[in-house]
C-alpha cells in the first residue's frame, strides 16, 4: 500500500501466521467471506483498503474479531 495508513482490519489480517496446512490468512478470508456472505475477492478488497463493507457486514466482522466497529476500517 502506497504510504496508506493500515486499518485495524488489515492489521488483524497481517498479524496472522503466514504458514499452516491451510494458510491462516486464507482461512481468515474464507471465514469472513462466509460470515458476510460475500466473495473472497470482496474480503481481499476490504483488506487492501480499496472497498469498505456496509454497516451490517462491519457489525458482523466487529463481533467476530472483537474489534470495535468504528476502529475496523479507519
Amino acid at each position: 500500500m502506497e504510504n496508506k495508513k493500515k486499518t485495524r482490519f488489515r492489521l488483524f489480517y497481517d498479524a496472522l501466521p503466514p504458514k499452516a496446512e491451510v494458510a491462516p490468512k486464507t482461512a481468515f478470508v474464507k471465514k469472513i467471506a462466509a460470515l458476510c456472505k460475500v466473495h473472497e475477492v470482496t474480503v481481499r478488497c476490504w483488506i487492501a483498503g480499496t472497498q469498505k463493507p456496509d454497516a451490517l457486514k462491519t457489525s458482523i466482522i466487529s463481533k467476530e474479531l472483537g474489534i470495535p466497529e468504528q476502529e475496523l476500517f479507519t
